[in-house]
């Protein structure tokens, strides 16, 4: 009886095309910020088939979105022994020394990219987003006119800000207010990061001797987009004035269109005040670019707001113009009303950034 050879070569040909739909499946997920999947797929790939660079590369960018650094320098490394020009993997640990906050080595790391690929956009655009500056100083000043004869607001602000590496960022700021004759200070540190596609933050701040602002508050929040176009944020806060403590919890929507020349959002601001009733407003605002450097936002709020340490009603419809004088300086202009309870305000503030 004749004996016939097994046919291996379709098996291998169905185990390959699985793997191939194992490896398309978790570069979707990493795509879409589904970083465990991703990592259990590529992990599955590379079982199969530990030569395949393509997937070590995309699990070492899974591991840098999960902020595992040293396994994912691992990866990228890996990948680099084996293909020294793999220009992706290059890139890779640019990100992973600018995560460290290691400005010499992701330069160095950059500059071998940039000799294999000197014309590549991606490398262009990290060689453009390395120049991000680190420091940012922000000068804000307002004058209020007040109705029923009663006398001007004003205020000053100075805010410092940090980059401490490329997902965190520090900052500290000095508000000094005049209102009705009183004069406070008001001084709030914070601390901002960025966790995978989301950001969070924390701050806290403080009016020694307050007369009218908080003696003492906290701030907490965060944002995380929820495809493309939309972004949801989140904020709560507490803050304690002579009358009691003030407490706010604010979610938001954001939409961005037009290749983000018009942003969008909303929140939906609850209060319990000083009393501990609970209010609740809102706000929305529009952004759009007007040229490449100027852009306008129109803003509008009816929601509870705490002054002088009473929580009251406020309307509040603004316009603000931001203009790019040069590349790295840029000044503010914004004029807000206001309705309250028992007076009318009219603001003008103006303000000047300064990134170096």
């Amino acid at each position: 009886m004749p004996v016939h050879a097994v046919p291996v070569e379709p098996a291998a040909i169905v185990v390959q095309a699985q793997t191939q739909t194992v490896y398309d499946t978790a570069v979707a997920d990493r795509r879409a910020g589904r970083y465990a999947a991703a990592l259990a797929g590529f992990q599955a790939v590379l079982n199969a088939e530990p030569a395949n660079l393509d997937a070590r590369l995309n699990l070492g960018l899974t591991l840098l979105a999960l902020d595992r650094l040293d396994d994912a320098e691992a990866a990228l490394e890996t990948v680099l022994e084996a293909a020294p020009e793999y220009v992706d993997a290059r890139l890779g640990l640019v990100q992973v020394a600018r995560r460290r906050g290691d400005a010499a080595a992701a330069r160095r790391q950059l500059d071998l990219a940039t000799a294999v690929a000197p014309d590549r956009d991606d490398v262009q655009a990290l060689s453009a987003a390395m120049d991000v500056p680190l420091w940012r100083f922000d000068l804000d000043a307002s004058r209020s006119r007040l109705s029923q004869d009663l006398p001007d607001w004003s205020s000053e602000r100075l805010g410092i800000t940090r980059r401490l590496n490329e997902r965190t960022a520090a900052g500290l700021s000095i508000e000094r207010t005049e209102r009705f004759g009183d004069e406070d200070v008001y001084l709030e540190g914070q601390l901002d990061r960025e966790w995978g596609r989301a950001s969070v933050f924390v701050a806290i701040g403080g009016a020694p001797g307050a007369d009218y602002r908080a003696e003492r508050a906290v701030r907490i929040g965060g944002a995380t987009p929820l495809s493309n176009r939309f972004a949801a944020s989140i904020e709560a806060g507490a803050a304690r004035y002579a009358t009691g403590t003030v407490r706010n919890f604010q979610p938001g929507l954001t939409a961005t269109m037009a290749s983000a020349r018009i942003v969008l959002a909303a929140r939906w601001i609850l209060v319990w005040d000083e009393q501990d009733r609970r209010r609740s407003g809102y706000a929305i605002r529009a952004s759009a670019a007007v040229t490449d450097r100027s852009r306008v936002t129109l803003s509008y709020a009816a929601a509870p707001e705490t002054s002088e340490g009473v929580t009251v009603d406020v309307r509040a419809t603004g316009i603000g113009l931001e203009v790019d004088l040069v590349e790295r300086i840029t000044a503010r202009l914004t004029l807000v009303q206001e309705d309250r309870a028992s007076y009318r305000r009219d603001e003008i503030a103006v303000g000047l950034g300064v990134r170096f």
